[in-house]
């Protein structure tokens, strides 16, 4: 394996696990405190779906931003062809 494609693979590699974190952790989170604030306040379901939702939201917000500078890059290559 040559040292590029060495380099390639640890940055693929890289981006896909700071894509797992930004996935897992606003979803983890949010279930967390939603589990805590129904806990806390007596309710059943009510946070900790309001947690999944927002989670869910914030996990794809910052995919989203993760996203966008490699699909810009990807355009400004295909445009300098």
């Amino acid at each position: 394996m040559s040292i590029t494609s060495r380099s390639k693979l640890a940055s693929a590699l890289s981006f896909a696990l700071e894509l797992g974190f930004t996935i897992a952790v606003p979803i983890g989170g949010f279930i967390f405190l939603g589990f805590l604030g129904d806990r806390f306040l007596g309710t059943r379901p009510i946070f900790l779906i309001a947690g999944v939702i927002v989670g869910m939201i914030v996990a794809f917000y910052g995919t989203y931003r993760s996203l966008i500078p490699l699909m810009s890059n990807k355009e400004n290559n295909k445009d300098e062809r």
